[in-house]
This record gives structure tokens, C-alpha cells and sequence, in this order.
């Protein structure tokens, strides 16, 4: 039976959910840093290069899933389950502190890097 989450999926997956984030913080940055940091007065400009730089990320994660070599793949995970690892808990406590209400952001790269850890545990060598 074939494996139906490749690598090329997982990284894809990765990429849309970064995407669609920063759509958001792009379309309506207002609502994102009044929800995330009721506290911050003028920070919605700020969450135009956040979204920015979630694009750079996605694309770089989007076309890395398109190389074939295994190893390659290998050491692109690791850097992917790394990256999100850091962003999760840098969220986490973010949230856990009440710096900000930052829920959604926490969840979003705990399933990043749980995908991602999944993927690379269950990569063939």
C-alpha cells in the first residue's frame, strides 16, 4: 500500500496553511493584531511584513517539496520540524504569559511541526 502522505504533500499541506495565514494578516491586519494583542496600539503595520515574510517561507516550503533526492528530503524536513518547533514554542509561551492571545498561531504550528516530525520519522531511507 503507498504511502499517501508523501513528502512532496506534507511540505504542500505546510505551504497553504502559511499562505492562508498570511492572507490574513495581509487582508485585515487590524482585526488580527486587535484579536492577538488587544494591548498594541499601532502594530497593524507590522503584520504586513509578518505575512510577507509567511510567503517567502511558504514559497521556499512549496518548491522544496519538489526535490527527489531522499536525503535532500531528509535534511528539508529537519530544518522544517525545526523552524516550526521554534515558532511553536516562542507562540506557546507567548500565549501561556498573556503576551498575546495567540491560540490559533499556537495551534496552527503545533500541527505544522507535528505533520512535519511525522513525515520525517516515517521517511524511508
Amino acid at each position: 500500500m503507498k504511502n499517501i502522505l508523501s513528502y512532496k504533500i506534507t511540505l504542500t499541506i505546510c505551504a497553504v496553511l502559511l499562505i492562508l495565514t498570511g492572507l490574513m494578516m495581509h487582508i485585515d491586519p487590524a482585526h488580527v493584531a486587535g484579536s492577538e494583542f488587544p494591548n498594541a496600539q499601532g502594530a497593524d503595520n507590522i503584520y504586513h511584513v509578518i505575512g510577507s515574510l509567511l510567503f517567502l517561507i511558504a514559497s521556499i516550503v512549496f518548491f522544496a517539496g519538489r526535490v527527489e533526492d531522499t536525503k535532500s528530503q531528509q535534511l528539508l524536513l529537519n530544518g522544517c520540524v525545526l523552524g516550526f518547533a521554534i515558532m511553536f514554542i516562542t507562540v506557546g509561551l507567548m500565549t501561556v504569559t498573556q503576551v498575546g492571545n495567540l491560540g490559533i498561531a499556537t495551534t496552527e504550528m503545533a500541527v505544522l511541526t507535528a505533520l512535519c516530525l511525522y513525515k520525517r520519522v516515517t521517511h524511508s531511507l
